[in-house]
């Protein structure tokens, strides 16, 4: 993905509030900082139990995406029983590439364990079959482990991003009482090891689905 590259957006596919911060929430800090126009969209609103309400995962969202640089999400808000990959959540993804004519498009690991996360990348990939540079970020924590195996195909520096990153995860204040005091621990100690892989700090991992230059 050039900067002299025609569109300047770049939207950001999470299945639930958290998802995108854990998995790029440095990427997406450091390409807003570069002059994208990140778009962060996130499909469902989780509401299962009384210390997972939907209006507090969606304040959370927010203010984790102005931490980042974003502009306020979009929240589809889909019931559950819609994340399917389906006519009519690809007809949503094709709608945003039409829109937005993205210069590329991360979305989350299709071999992720929750089904939620698999639905939303297979709509994704079908809906973004026209644009050139596709990529998926990598499982989230906690979870995520299936029998599959994440392949860290690009490994993005973002060593002056992990603050904002961290920043941005302390916003979510329901998931860290939900996953527990290691939770944002945990996921910078995967950073740095993204990082000592890449001979950097930090660092984010993406498998590639498509590419065509940087």
């Amino acid at each position: 993905m050039s900067n002299t590259s025609k569109s300047k957006n770049i939207l950001v596919f999470g299945a639930h509030p958290d998802d995108i911060e854990i998995g790029m929430g440095g990427t997406v800090t450091k390409l807003s900082r570069l002059g994208y126009n990140v778009k962060l969209i996130i499909a469902t609103l989780p509401n299962f139990t009384e210390n997972d309400k939907k209006e507090e995962r969606k304040m959370e969202a927010i203010r984790s995406s102005k931490v980042m640089g974003c502009p306020e999400p979009d929240f589809l808000d889909l019931p559950t029983e819609q994340m399917i990959h389906s006519r009519k959540l690809i007809g949503i993804m094709d709608k945003y590439m039409l829109d937005y004519k993205p210069a590329a498009v991360f979305t989350q690991w299709v071999g992720d364990s929750h089904q939620d996360h698999q639905a939303l990348t297979k709509s994704v990939i079908s809906g973004s079959r026209d644009t050139t540079d596709l990529y998926m970020y990598e499982t989230t924590i906690p979870g995520g482990i299936t029998e599959q195996a994440f392949r860290p195909q690009l490994f993005i520096d973002m060593t002056d991003y992990i603050e904002p990153k961290k920043s941005a995860l302390e916003c979510f204040e329901s998931q860290q009482a939900r996953c527990g005091p290691i939770w944002i621990d945990a996921i910078v100690g995967r950073a740095a090891y993204r990082g000592y892989q890449l001979n950097c700090k930090y660092a984010e991992a993406f498998e590639i689905i498509r590419i065509s230059k940087w």
